[in-house]
């Protein structure tokens, strides 16, 4: 009888999570739109919330109650909602590690989080060193951020020759990471003028009086610098009477007074960059392209696995949920709901359409694509049968702690992943009030499915 239970359990877990093989072909033959994988993946969302408040939460409740809605045992339900933020830092805790391995390819949204946030820093960082140079700390901060896009990010091997005294000016450099030796010929020899480093800047006064450049800059290691080229700096310039008056400003004040450095103070400073990172957004949004993901792919060499451990982190609260039920209407003579199946159903399918095609995008072949959403098909199957093994029907005593925490713990987890991953993805699919809409009519759907 309890084999019975647990293969039906493997069964109705096969069923909610087959919509992920379904979904991957279909994703990868017709290639939906953004409005309509937002839709489903907005729809599959509000199914899942109305199962989770239902089937799940609801269920702790009505366990906890005396049938009339009345909560008797109170203990129990605090025991659920201690595990639920468990488990919402658990899945948080553990998506963030699976995250910086690559595991954020596997869905659209993920990938633009990431690479903004990434840029972002790179921008405060560059902004710290751009606030050192004199004639951009005079300018107002919109026409710094205006120079963002002129900004190209290059890498020099150890050893490397930047520019030579007596060579044109390019442009000028702002040191990201690394150390540069400038050098000046004296007495037929070179003469270590200073070692720069992170946040440093050099080369600007070639750009700004036009002369050749006045010292030699080699590399001391591998070193990642930004650079704005003489073209794109003079432009701005000729755009700005800002710029044109701080130029001359500061280049007055170098002649008069060669001993300072230039630098401000670190108050100024973390004012001025404050200042500047709240204005960032605008000039650090990206384009999710597919040159996008193979170069995120590249950067990531376990990203594969990193991928498919992040998705089974989404299904393996709702295997163990899935189980949980069929034990419960089993225990009680009932039939299984089909709400929370649906929702998964509903859940998993557009997301492994979405995602499919993300991966498509970073090199993965069709058929390794299939397989790794097969089998988490076969995962969430399993995972609904151990959790009908291990349940008990009917817990008593310490045993129904036991069993509210980790159906809290699973709850959390996944009311977690909806908000943190499911709903962002969705509107950053389409936005708008389709997302909001669509929401709505999964989680009224399931409400019918409920009713029937």
């Amino acid at each position: 009888m309890f084999d019975a239970i647990a293969w039906s359990a493997f069964g109705w877990g096969a069923l909610a999570a087959v919509s992920l093989p379904l979904g991957a072909v279909v994703g990868l033959l017709t290639r939906p739109t953004r409005r309509v994988a937002s839709s489903a993946m907005a729809f599959g969302g509000g199914a899942l919330l109305f199962a989770l408040s239902i089937e799940l939460f609801g269920h702790v409740l009505h366990r906890a109650g005396d049938g009339h809605g009345h909560i008797t045992q109170p203990k129990l339900v605090f025991a659920a909602i201690i595990a639920g933020i468990v488990g919402g830092l658990l899945f948080n805790g553990l998506n963030a590690i699976l995250e910086d391995r690559g595991g954020f390819l596997r869905r659209r949204g993920m990938i633009r989080r990431h690479v903004v946030r990434r840029r972002r820093a790179e921008a405060r960082q560059l902004f710290e060193s751009l606030a050192r140079v004199d004639y951009f700390r005079e300018l107002p901060v919109e026409e710094v951020i205006a120079l963002m896009p002129d900004v190209e990010t290059v890498t020099f091997e150890p050893d490397a020759t930047v520019f030579s005294e007596g060579d044109e000016g390019d442009g000028l450099y702002v040191i990201a990471d690394g150390a540069v030796r400038i050098e000046r010929a004296s007495e037929g020899a070179q003469a270590e003028i200073a070692t720069i480093g992170q946040g440093d800047v050099f080369g600007e006064m070639s750009l700004v009086t036009e002369n050749p450049r006045s010292a030699t800059a080699v590399t001391v290691n591998e070193v990642k610098a930004w650079r704005i080229s003489t073209d794109s700096f003079h432009r701005h310039m000729d755009e700005s009477p800002n710029l044109k008056a701080a130029i001359q400003k500061v280049v007055t004040e170098r002649i008069q007074n060669l001993h300072e450095s230039g630098h401000v103070t670190e108050e100024t400073a973390g004012d001025w960059t404050n200042l500047t990172y709240k204005r960032l957004e605008d000039h650090t949004t990206v384009g999710v392209t597919t040159e996008l993901v193979q170069s995120e792919t590249s950067q990531h060499g376990q990203a594969a696995t990193a991928i498919w451990l992040g998705i089974a982190l989404d299904a393996i609260p709702e295997s163990l949920v899935i189980g949980m039920l069929v034990v419960a209407a089993a225990a009680s003579g009932t039939t299984l709901s089909l709400a929370f199946i649906a929702g998964v159903f509903l859940a998993n399918l557009p997301e492994a359409m979405s995602s499919a095609v993300t991966m498509q995008k970073g090199g993965m072949s069709t058929l390794r694509i299939f397989l790794m959403w097969f089998s988490l098909c076969v995962l969430t199957a399993v995972g609904a049968y151990v959790g009908a093994t291990i349940f008990p029907a009917n817990p008593t005593g310490s045993r129904q702690y036991v069993m509210f925490a980790i159906e809290g713990l699973a709850g959390g987890a996944m009311l977690t992943m909806i908000a943190q991953t499911m709903l962002p993805e969705a509107f950053e699919q389409g936005g708008g009030p389709i997302v909001g809409l669509s929401t709505l009519c999964g989680f009224l759907a399931a409400l019918m499915v409920k009713m029937i």
